[in-house]
């Protein structure tokens, strides 16, 4: 960027860490009650951390989480040791956790380094994305890490062999209802939520295709 493309995102940084430290929660907390009010609990927030915000801006995004009702606040997996053990420890003092989501460059062992960190690192594991970028099963990872997941999204994807395209469920080859049955047998306690990423057929909606994938999920645990 040029000195005055600089000048002008750190100028913008600024106003909006002091909004940030002044604005009230009370639109936060009706956003929770409106939720709460139909039935839904909100249970991570993702407004991303990063190594330039000062703690008191790291304070204004787990006020909010918690506000919410989150216990955890999602963001990228970093390579960057010094940012996620700062975050995981700023998180740990606050009695939450950070929990870092992947995309295709996701392995079973691409989270040991910030859970050693901090008992304030987790994990938001996406299935679909981790078969996409492996092409193997997450089990094996969801059992090594199970105390760790702090939330888990599910989307069916094929293996990177086959070229990992994102389809509607039960035409991918991410293992749903293997993964369904092992968190009921193992009594898991982290949330999973339906992540509809694939493309949605003519004459559908979100709504009706979110639906198909609820069901898919009462099938594979009747």
């Amino acid at each position: 960027m040029t000195p005055e493309q600089q000048a002008a995102q750190q100028s913008r940084a600024a106003e909006l860490k002091a909004w940030r430290l002044s604005v009230s929660m009370d639109k936060y907390k009706a956003l929770r009650k409106m939720y709460n009010d139909a039935g839904v609990d909100i249970y991570a927030f993702k407004l991303e951390p990063n190594p330039n915000m000062s703690d008191e801006e790291y304070e204004y995004i787990f006020h909010v989480a918690d506000t919410l009702g989150a216990n955890h606040v999602t963001l990228e997996l970093s390579n960057d040791a010094a940012f996620t053990k700062r975050i995981g420890e700023f998180a740990a003092k606050k009695r939450m956790r950070v929990a870092y989501h992947a995309h295709l460059q996701a392995t079973i062992t691409a989270w040991d380094g910030v859970l050693e960190q901090s008992p304030g690192n987790a994990i938001n594991l996406d299935c679909g994305h981790f078969v996409a970028g492996t092409s193997e099963s997450p089990i094996p990872l969801i059992r090594k890490h199970a105390s760790r997941i702090a939330s888990m999204h599910l989307k069916d994807r094929k293996k990177a062999s086959n070229g990992a395209a994102n389809l509607p469920w039960g035409q991918g080859e991410t293992p749903i209802k293997e993964i369904l049955m092992l968190v009921r047998e193992q009594k898991y306690t982290f949330p999973s939520s339906i992540e509809l990423e694939y493309q949605i057929p003519e004459g559908s909606d979100a709504v009706v295709d979110t639906s198909k994938c609820v069901q898919f999920c009462k099938n594979a645990l009747a």
